[in-house]
């Protein structure tokens, strides 16, 4: 939000300097970013939160300085509407249909309208702001909009068809043409300004393209109204659009400057040779009225710190606008953020200034500390929403059949009442809950679950219940296999210190036994047996993973590590091996990277597996992809080779046989 010196001075006498006033407003929680000198002018660059909207203008900024300094603020009226013979008097029918999203609609022609460039002052000014000069018609619905905060709309009468204005709903298949010159689809949820045969406008938001101001206007309908905040919130976001009348307007414009906003255009438009035929037609909906609130001194006292003067807090409040006396005070129509009593308290605060209240510290000094592994555990969290999981919650009770299958080692901890046989027991297993999740999910419409939960397991452990933490992973995700369930486990497995144990297939039997794996005793993952699938009546490819946080929590977080990559080329060799089926590739790259190093082995991986009936059974050729780089120098071809032949001998070990 930007505004003029010389414009706030119009409404309140300004005697302290631009920087001056600049900390004064930022003490008071009206922040001013930034202070600049502008063609011999003071421009402010205002950060204002989203619930002033009062704010939004010079005069809004002016009656906070007012109130700050104690000065006198201008009052801000326009002069009344000249009479007309009835020969010239024109009014335009207003039908407003939904009187909750359009509270007000006030309406005026203005007739003989000559449109040209604006007066150099109100060009200058706009400008000075960020804004082109567009017309004088449309500068001073943009100069009202600055001058007060309450945005208007100026329509061609000429074009408006039928001569009517209709604030409705958008029907099915009307679409608008706006100011941008893009025509938008509209939603039977957009709420606009029609004519007797079609949207004009997007109330509150934008106008449209056909019904605008242009050198060939002479006759103009002003539009100045009072448009429900969600309603303009929701059309604004659902087009894209954010204009500087949205934006008022979903923050809460004052219901009662929509007919000051159209007499001060009105009259300024008469400078220009307008005439005002008739009088202001103004239709009043359903508007938010403020409601009175109670203010006890003792409130302000315990909050504060200090008790404040009767004297002052009436003097501070009826400067904001505010109607009342003693307990009992009315807030302003433009302050739709005083609802409660710690509201009034807390702008009695920042305008009495925050340095007159004693800086001390509540009695209570104790704050909770998080746990050890609170930050692991946000970061598991963060990286599975990431990769598309959605978290769950689940009760740690559990059936005792159920987890038997799962965990069928495991000790449990009884229920000592239980409420019944489905919850006679604390789980031993997370896996059951997780299927019921998934199922739930399925047959709620959810295509293809994927989910995660960071919970407990309950177990005795020498006759002591151990509780120890555990993330179950589960999804019923047709564009999920086996190798990219081990991805995700592998994912969350890097975020820890954990060794670089290998996968085996040594898992229990529920689990589809050449679909799964696991990961020394951190995780066991893969394809729910089908028969259980059917059991549970999920589909055949449903996917769990069960990852021991404890002993992740254990090893720690990962350490950041980063090398630099080699200023130096590099140069791959591939070496093609016939081993047993025994000899995984884990086992290959534990020994290629086994102690003593390989000298400049920069990587190794697998290129390609062949199994046939040349290779022979039980047997299979795997192509190994070698990189040797250096990060001091370019390497010589017999270092090289001595590093492959290396290379060769290692895998020669493994029992394999060169091809």
């Amino acid at each position: 939000m930007k505004v003029l010196l010389s414009w706030l001075r119009e409404y309140v006498p300004i005697t302290l300097a631009p920087q001056a006033l600049a900390a004064r407003l930022s003490l008071a929680g009206v922040a001013v970013e930034r202070v600049e000198a502008v063609g011999g002018d003071w421009l402010f660059d205002l950060d204002l939160t989203s619930n002033r909207p009062d704010l939004l203008s010079h005069y809004g900024i002016a009656r906070e300085i007012a109130a700050l300094t104690g000065e006198p603020l201008a009052k801000l009226e326009a002069p009344a509407l000249p009479a007309q013979p009835p020969s010239v008097t024109v009014t335009i029918p207003v039908t407003i249909e939904d009187e909750q999203a359009c509270g007000r609609y006030c309406a005026l022609v203005l007739e003989q309208v000559r449109v040209g460039d604006s007066p150099a002052a109100i060009a200058e000014r706009l400008q000075g702001l960020g804004h082109r000069a567009i017309n004088n018609i449309a500068d001073l619905t943009n100069h009202t909009l600055w001058a007060m905060g309450h945005p208007t709309h100026a329509f061609d009468a000429d074009r408006l068809q039928g001569g009517e204005i209709r604030v409705r709903w958008a029907r099915p298949g009307e679409a608008l043409v706006t100011l941008d010159a893009i025509e938008r689809k509209l939603d039977p949820k957009d709420l606009v300004i029609a004519d007797r045969e079609r949207p004009v406008a997007l109330a509150g938001v934008i106008g449209g393209l056909e019904t605008a101001i242009s050198a060939a206007t002479t006759r103009v309908v002003l539009e100045s109204a009072w448009f429900d905040p969600l309603t303009v919130r929701r059309t604004a976001r659902r087009h894209g659009l954010h204009t500087d009348a949205s934006h008022r307007f979903e923050r809460g414009a004052d219901p009662e400057a929509a007919p000051l906003a159209a007499r001060l255009i009105a009259a300024a438009a008469q400078a220009y040779g307008a005439v005002v035929a008739g009088g202001l037609t103004d239709q009043v909906g359903t508007l938010p009225r403020p409601q009175a609130i109670r203010l006890r001194p003792a409130a302000i006292a315990r909050l504060l710190g200090r008790s404040v003067p009767p004297e002052d807090c009436a003097r501070l409040l009826r400067a904001l606008g505010c109607d009342g006396e003693d307990e009992v005070w009315l807030p302003p129509s433009w302050r739709p953020d005083l609802s409660r009593e710690i509201d009034l308290i807390e702008e009695i605060a920042r305008l009495y200034g925050y340095d007159r209240f004693p800086a001390r510290l509540p009695g209570f000094q104790g704050v909770a500390a998080p746990l050890p592994e609170a930050g692991m555990r946000d970061r598991v969290r963060q990286q599975l929403r990431g990769r598309g999981f959605a978290e769950a919650v689940t009760v740690s009770f559990a059936a005792e059949s159920e987890c038997a299958r799962f965990a069928p080692q495991a000790a449990p901890v009884r229920v000592l009442n239980p409420l019944s046989a489905e919850a006679a027991i604390l789980r031993t297993s997370s896996l059951p809950a997780m299927l019921q999740l998934l199922r739930h999910n399925l047959h709620h419409g959810v295509g293809a679950p994927r989910l995660f939960e960071l919970g407990k397991l309950y177990r005795l452990e020498q006759g002591k219940p151990h509780e120890p933490a555990v993330l179950s992973l589960g999804a019923c995700d047709p564009g999920l296999d086996f190798l990219g369930l081990k991805g995700e486990v592998e994912a969350v497995l890097g975020l820890f210190e954990a060794p670089g144990l290998a996968c085996t297939a040594r898992v229990p039997g529920f689990l589809h036994p050449g679909r799964s794996g696991r990961i020394g005793e951190l995780a066991l993952f893969g394809q729910l047996h089908p028969e259980l699938a059917a059991e549970w009546k999920l589909p055949a490819e449903t996917w769990l993973a069960e990852l021991d946080l404890h002993r992740l929590y254990a090893a720690g977080p990962r350490r950041v590590c980063y090398t630099p990559p080699s200023r130096y080329p590099a140069s791959e060799r591939d070496f093609s091996f016939v081993f047993t089926d025994e000899v995984s590739w884990a086992r290959v790259s534990a020994a290629l990277h086994a102690a003593p190093p390989i000298a400049h082995l920069a990587a190794a991986s697998p290129a390609e597996v062949f199994r046939g009936a040349a290779i022979g059974e039980g047997h299979y050729s795997l192509l190994v992809r070698v990189r040797f780089q250096s990060q001091e120098r370019t390497l010589r071809d017999e270092e090289v080779q001595a590093a492959a032949d290396a290379v060769a001998a290692r895998l020669r070990a493994l029992g394999g046989k060169q091809r």
